[in-house]
This record gives structure tokens, C-alpha cells and sequence, in this order.
């Protein structure tokens, strides 16, 4: 396994802290899509959220996408 890399380490280090409040099911490509919701605001304003997603690109490993 290879090492985090920087920008990997900072996008998860801002969930530290936060809690799961609520979990909203969305749809992508005919199925369900968890969308966690978390305390706190994202860098827009809204609700917090994080999304699971295969990866940013939504091809290989997980990946757990959010504007915080």
C-alpha cells in the first residue's frame, strides 16, 4: 500500500470532529447513494455532507466526497 498523499491527508482531516447526524439516500445510475450528513457547514454554507463515492473520479477505491 502506498502512503497518503497530502491533499488525500488534509480532505480527510476535515471530518475530524464532526458527527454523522442523519444519513439522506440519493440515486446514481439506478442506485442508492448514501449521503452522510454531518454537523457543521460546508465551505459554502450549507449542511454538511459527506458522500461515498468509489473515487473522486468514481472509478476505483473508496472515497469519501465532500465540500468541507
Amino acid at each position: 500500500m502506498s502512503a497518503p498523499t497530502k491533499r488525500e491527508r488534509e480532505h480527510y482531516a476535515k471530518l475530524i470532529g464532526r458527527q454523522i447526524t442523519a444519513i439522506q439516500w440519493e440515486e446514481i445510475d439506478g442506485r442508492p447513494l448514501p449521503v452522510l450528513i454531518l454537523t457543521g457547514w460546508d465551505r459554502d454554507g450549507n449542511a454538511a455532507a459527506a458522500t461515498v463515492l468509489a473515487d473522486p473520479e468514481g472509478n476505483g477505491p473508496g472515497h469519501l466526497d465532500h465540500n468541507l
